[in-house]
């Protein structure tokens, strides 16, 4: 599985001065199968999500929503470096987003990220 695990090939790319580097052990392979397998593709990913709170018309439902959203990716912190594009949203994440929109009354139809790329997503497996 090595030659189309992300993970395996990230490792190959660590320089030689790096002598510290988080892993997973080659015993994680359980009969023939990798639960932290993430195959080698690049995704669109979401950069920022400023542009989708302008639309938000309510001060109180603002405030609510960013509370919502702030406990689906874990804390206040979390939540800021997302909303201003420092981290990237898988697409699990960004399809949450706009579900959670979509149950404020918002029609997410013309709704969009503030930019989105392409990237590998290591948050799967």
């Amino acid at each position: 599985m090595a030659g189309d695990c992300l993970r395996h090939a990230a490792w190959q790319c660590v320089p030689p001065t790096v002598t510290k580097w988080p892993s997973v052990m080659p015993t994680a392979l359980q009969n023939g199968k990798c639960k932290y397998f993430a195959r080698i593709e690049k995704v669109r990913m979401a950069r920022g999500f400023d542009n989708m709170f302008a639309r938000v018309r309510s001060r109180d439902a603002r405030a609510e929503m960013r509370l919502a959203i702030t406990d689906y990716l874990g804390s206040k912190g979390t939540y800021y470096r997302y909303k201003h594009g420092e981290r990237l949203l898988n697409p699990e994440q960004q399809q949450w987003i706009l579900q959670m929109f979509s149950r404020y009354g918002y029609e997410t139809e013309g709704f969009s990220f503030d930019e989105y790329v392409l990237s590998y997503d290591y948050t799967h497996s």
